[in-house]
């Protein structure tokens, strides 16, 4: 309904529609201020508000342009005023109300991000050495070293002095061999060796050769260690094989070589030994007391 067309309050609309809007005013600016922190405060602030506009009415009885307001009313009327006339009072706004009090701290918000590293800062002094630890203990030996490559050879040092001549050794075992051919179908041989006195016969003049010891228990009385030459004479049926010794004795045995025979089973006789002075100063050119040729060859 138009405004026109209700009963004007004797105040006029401007004192009951100041006091509302004042009352109004002063609520939403508190609600804005404290930012409805609590239902508690925001309650306490809507009853402050309501005292307020019933304090502005001069009845004490509520809003004059609330009154005056019927079923379908449009406050947008009231704020336009009468048609063709200056504007109803209730339209007006009253004076902003006085700052309300300072609400309760909100929560505290999320941590900013970490700023950025400050610059190093300079090198401080260097401090005093300390104190020289205790000596450790000894380690255990390492593994040897592999050889090294070998040196290059010196040179040669000077000659020693001679030294005195040694003692004379004992004598070494003398070795010798005689022979000869009483035949051109045979012949007979002696050998000194290793100390031992061996006969030998060939069935041919200068063959093979089948040799006899002469030192086995058959010989007795050979002169073991001191034989040092030999030699062998054949006469018929007879052969003799005679040894030299190191201290100048002679010793003979005596061996059948007759046929196809040659047997030496006899033991060992000293003959007489040499003496200086009578040796022959001629070669022994054979058996010369027989007559029979050098050599006994035909």
């Amino acid at each position: 309904m138009s405004p026109e067309n209700r009963t004007r309050s004797t105040l006029g609309p401007l004192p009951r529609r100041s006091s509302w809007m004042a009352g109004g005013a002063l609520t939403s600016l508190a609600l804005v201020v404290v930012g409805i922190a609590s239902p508690a405060f925001a309650t306490a602030t809507n009853m402050q508000a309501a005292k307020t506009v019933r304090a502005a009415s001069p009845t004490g009885g509520g809003d004059r342009c609330e009154l005056h307001r019927k079923p379908n009313h449009d406050v947008r009327d009231e704020q336009a005023g009468p048609r063709g006339g200056g504007g109803d009072e209730c339209g007006k706004r009253g004076p902003t109300g006085p700052t309300g009090p300072t609400g309760p701290r909100g929560p505290q918000g999320e941590p900013g991000q970490d700023g950025a590293d400050g610059a190093t800062g300079a090198t401080g002094a260097t401090g005093t050495d300390g104190a020289d630890g205790a000596t450790g203990a000894t380690g255990t030996d390492g593994a040897d070293g592999a050889t090294g490559a070998t040196g290059a050879t010196g040179t040669d040092g000077a000659d020693g002095a001679t030294g005195a001549t040694g003692a004379t050794g004992a004598t070494g075992p003398c070795s010798d061999i005689d022979s000869y051919a009483p035949s051109n179908s045979e012949s007979f041989s002696a050998a000194l060796t290793g100390g031992l006195a061996y006969a030998g016969r060939s069935s041919t003049t200068g063959g093979n050769i089948a040799w006899t010891d002469l030192t086995n228990a058959d010989n007795p009385g050979y002169p073991f260690g001191t034989a040092c030459g030999i030699s062998i004479i054949d006469q018929g049926n007879d052969s003799y094989v005679r040894v030299l010794t190191t201290d100048g004795n002679v010793y003979q045995t005596h061996g059948d070589t007759n046929g196809t025979n040659f047997i030496w089973d006899e033991g060992w006789t000293a003959l007489t030994a040499p003496v200086p002075g009578v040796l022959r100063g001629k070669a022994f050119k054979g058996d010369l007391m027989r007559g029979a040729p050098p050599n006994h060859l035909p």
